[in-house]
């Protein structure tokens, strides 16, 4: 197994400050220059729910992670919190790395983030990931379960799910889950407050399913099982509208597969990627 070294920063852009973090080979350093996979996080999270994928996706790839405005590390003094500016924002990150292009993954949230990018920066995009995400690639059905969910009370809402390991993301029926690890899951969520009251501006966003599938950019959607945002069965039928996109289910999981069921969501992309 190859060493990994981690660097940290920050960029300034817009008067925000952005975090960013990347792993690459300890060996090569900055002569490393292995393809590149970003990983946008959703609205529970930050850069570090990733830690069940570097270290894995590191072996293969550089690998960066970076904390959308308000969220984790990065600032939110403008109030700005939209998919065009998170693209830029991004963009700018890259830049400040010397990376020109990547494959981009995006959770929930992150879905949108990173279709701004592809419909702003194109040719930087390598392939698309949707993790658990509509990413503005909507449905008349997305839009109506989404509204449903919000009814519910969204990811604030008062479901009766476990007080300790549970989370309205994850999945919570299963017997033998790991509570411990459940728990980070909620803990990874207590050192910020993000701003969640934005989140209409994100989803406002849209994308022309027709034009990402007349562009040849390679495109996976990883859902689960369980997910009561987007259901499976929903996002299947978007994937559907694009011409050439790959869809994959993951059993045993709600909202969050990639920190529920990390092998077999590790397993998935990195079998996509090796295609695309």
């Amino acid at each position: 197994m190859n060493d990994l070294e981690l660097l940290r920063g920050t960029i300034e852009r817009d008067n925000e400050v952005i975090y960013w973090e990347l792993a690459r080979n300890a060996e090569m350093g900055s002569s490393d220059e292995r393809p590149v996979i970003v990983l946008s996080h959703g609205a529970g999270g930050s850069h570090a729910v990733w830690y069940q994928q570097v270290p894995t996706l590191g072996q293969s790839y550089r690998i960066v992670t970076w904390d959308s405005r308000g969220f984790g590390n990065s600032s939110n003094a403008t109030n700005r919190l939209s998919p065009k500016n998170a693209a830029n924002d991004l963009g700018a990150v890259l830049d400040h790395l010397g990376i020109d292009r990547a494959h981009l993954v995006g959770q929930s949230m992150g879905g949108w983030h990173i279709s701004a990018f592809w419909e702003t920066y194109p040719n930087r995009t390598a392939s698309l990931t949707y993790a658990n995400t509509v990413g503005g690639l909507w449905t008349q059905d997305l839009r109506a379960a989404l509204e449903e969910f919000g009814g519910a009370g969204g990811l604030r809402g008062s479901r009766k799910i476990p007080l300790v390991g549970g989370h309205v993301a994850l999945w919570t029926e299963d017997s033998d889950r790991d509570v411990a690890h459940a728990f980070l899951y909620q803990a990874l969520g207590s050192f910020h407050d993000p701003p969640l009251d934005q989140l209409g501006e994100i989803t406002d966003f849209e994308i022309s399913a027709d034009d990402l599938g007349n562009s040849g950019t390679p495109v996976l959607f990883i859902t689960s099982e369980h997910d009561p945002i987007f259901p499976s069965h929903l996002l299947r039928e978007s994937a559907h509208r694009i011409d050439g996109s790959t869809f994959v289910e993951l059993p045993a999981a709600g909202h969050s597969p990639y920190f529920e069921t990390p092998s077999a969501w590790n397993a998935a992309l990195l079998e996509f990627l090796a295609s695309a």
